[in-house]
């Protein structure tokens, strides 16, 4: 079989106008797969009216539950006869799940019906999500056994990075799990200066300070607290850096007025919110001088690879997952989780005389990953997954 004319449908249980590193995931996936063969998204219907025509492949919304005290509405694929309609008359050859839950669990036994290999990727620390969301350990053991259910009965099993990978079998997975990385579609555009003059003015970000930037939701498990922390040593210590936060999130008021409590000097500490549209998002990398990332939940987060793309270094705790993408003082940095390790890090950083720039050339050039180098290799992996499962089968009459 022909990788580039292979015909999948990728599963998802939340999509736009909802923005995460799964979806962009999905989306180029999608997007990509669609220009050679074809691909697909089965998705619920959002919470409010979106529409997809802007898309380069089809969307189908599947039936939906919308809560009232939640951002996501629940999918009811199972209970959706058109989705199947639609589904048994695309000639697919594979489904691939995204998430675990409803979504994931209707393509893997959708599949079986239809006899075509499943493969679900296994992004997210979904413990810790329960555990952040419940406060229960006892939730999250539960929801974290039936995630493992859900990936023994699909076909093949991934993970967007070792660690992740590592994650499952923590929580009790026993089989096989293949890595498949994450991309961007960011490249270094035409004219990165005139885009960075732009950014500079819209966010008033000061040419001769050193420009530190987070981008991602604002959320505390997100390790925004040692952030901030970390930046009051920095803005105790010296006058020279600025730290500007991308996102929104549950707990981004609760976020701001902890960094209101710290006195931070006037403009030092700036709060920007989510940025939707991905030139201005451009813009900010390409202003900054370190991408601050020091989460211990992310797994393979698109940021670390976006801000590489622009020339831009991350700073991550060391033995993270999200470290696994970089090499210390070639490709990135790390160091270990606390605030003093931190603040000393980004001082030898911007005090050690060309390491930054060489740093960032190394992260351009290692972690900088796009999505037109990634899809290829997952069409390849999904010819082999098909041809296995079909030659598995042939056995089995």
């Amino acid at each position: 079989m022909d990788p580039k004319k292979i015909r999948s449908a990728q599963f998802i249980d939340t999509y736009f106008p909802i923005v995460d590193g799964v979806v962009q995931t999905v989306h180029n996936y999608a997007e990509l797969m669609n220009q050679t063969g074809y691909s697909c998204v089965v998705t619920p219907r959002p919470m409010t009216e979106f529409d997809d025509s802007d898309k380069s492949y089809e969307v189908f919304r599947t039936a939906s539950l919308k809560l009232p005290i939640a951002e996501y509405a629940a999918p009811m694929p199972r209970f959706d006869n058109k989705v199947k309609h639609f589904l048994e008359n695309r000639n697919l050859d594979i489904f691939h799940a995204h998430s675990p839950f409803m979504e994931g669990t209707f393509a893997a036994s959708y599949a079986k019906k239809l006899g075509i290999p499943s493969v679900a990727t296994f992004h997210s620390k979904y413990y810790d999500d329960v555990i952040n969301i419940t406060g229960s350990k006892a939730i999250a053991k539960l929801v974290t056994m039936k995630i493992v259910r859900f990936y023994k009965s699909v076909d093949f099993v991934w993970a967007c990075s070792a660690g992740t990978a590592d994650t499952l079998r923590s929580y009790g997975f026993r089989g096989d799990i293949a890595v498949m990385d994450n991309g961007t579609t960011y490249e270094m555009p035409a004219d990165p200066d005139a885009m960075r003059k732009k950014a500079e003015a819209a966010f008033k970000i000061p040419r001769d300070k050193h420009i530190m930037l987070f981008v991602g939701h604002q959320i505390w498990h997100k390790n925004l607290k040692l952030i901030l922390d970390t930046f009051k040593l920095l803005d105790d210590h010296s006058d020279d850096y600025r730290l500007f936060l991308v996102g929104n999130g549950y707990d981004a008021e609760a976020i701001r007025k902890y960094a209101d409590e710290q006195n931070f000097k006037d403009g030092h500490v700036n709060f920007v919110g989510r940025i939707s549209d991905r030139e201005v998002l451009q813009g900010l990398y390409l202003s900054a001088d370190l991408l601050f990332f020091p989460s211990v939940y992310d797994n393979s987060p698109l940021v670390v690879r976006e801000a590489a793309s622009m020339g831009v270094p991350s700073l991550l705790t060391v033995g993270s997952n999200a470290a696994e993408a970089v090499r210390k003082d070639i490709s990135g940095f790390t160091a270990e989780e606390n605030k003093v390790a931190m603040f000393r890090e980004i001082l030898r950083i911007f005090g050690t005389e060309d390491l930054l720039e060489k740093v960032s050339e190394g992260a351009r050039r290692e972690v900088a990953k796009t999505w037109k180098e990634i899809v290829p290799q997952v069409q390849e992996r999904y010819a082999e997954i098909i041809e296995k499962y079909n030659f598995k089968h042939r056995k089995e009459l």
